[in-house]
């Protein structure tokens, strides 16, 4: 069933998550809705604050992250955010997953005119090791009716191992998905402060 779609939806707070399979590849979107205008949404985004109480509202969950570059420039943001997840590696595959393989980078670019971003994440593995996962995708800022914005965050992950690449994916569509949420919810204080 590869190469038929395969559908899911879930909801969780604001924020919904889709996902589908097709062929090896797991495409995603992830929407949250914001009680103010793009305009404040979007200061939001641009803040150099806004790395400092993502961090913090990580904390749980993430075993580090810190801020490598955040620079606005021509009206174009350039970030780098380094992960380091805090999971429990299953007793089998401990031999094989390192402390590395759990960690990465993800590099964005914003283009305010646009109110869209392009971003990509960058393991932390070998490099002859990175062409068995690329996760890319877009960020956009969309108006709404009555002074409301939305976030659309769409993405593909791809994992190229064999016997748990599936499980493997699940998992690390769950770091994305909990990453984009607790954004969220830091885009929603810091907005209402701007």
């Amino acid at each position: 069933m590869a190469a038929a779609a395969k559908r899911a939806r879930t909801e969780n707070g604001a924020g919904a998550l889709s996902l589908y399979y097709l062929r090896t590849r797991v495409h995603f979107q992830i929407s949250h809705e914001f009680d103010v205008p793009l305009d404040a949404l979007e200061l939001a985004v641009l803040s150099p604050d806004l790395f400092e109480r993502l961090r913090r509202n990580l904390s749980n969950s993430m075993e580090e992250v810190a801020q490598k570059q955040h620079a606005l420039a021509d009206g174009v943001l350039t970030r780098v955010w380094s992960f380091q997840a805090n999971v429990k590696v299953p007793v089998f595959a401990k031999k094989v997953v390192t402390r590395e393989m759990l960690s990465w980078d993800e590099q964005s670019t914003y283009t305010i005119k646009s109110h869209a971003a392009v971003w990509v994440v960058v393991p932390n593995v070998r490099p002859e090791w990175q062409k068995y996962f690329h996760a890319k995708g877009t960020y956009t800022l969309l108006p709404l009716a009555s002074g409301r914005s939305r976030r659309v965050v769409e993405g593909e992950l791809f994992l190229k191992v064999p016997v748990v690449q599936k499980v493997a994916e699940r998992a690390i569509l769950g770091e994305v998905k909990k990453t984009f949420e607790a954004e969220a919810e830091t885009l929603r204080d810091l907005a209402t402060l701007v």
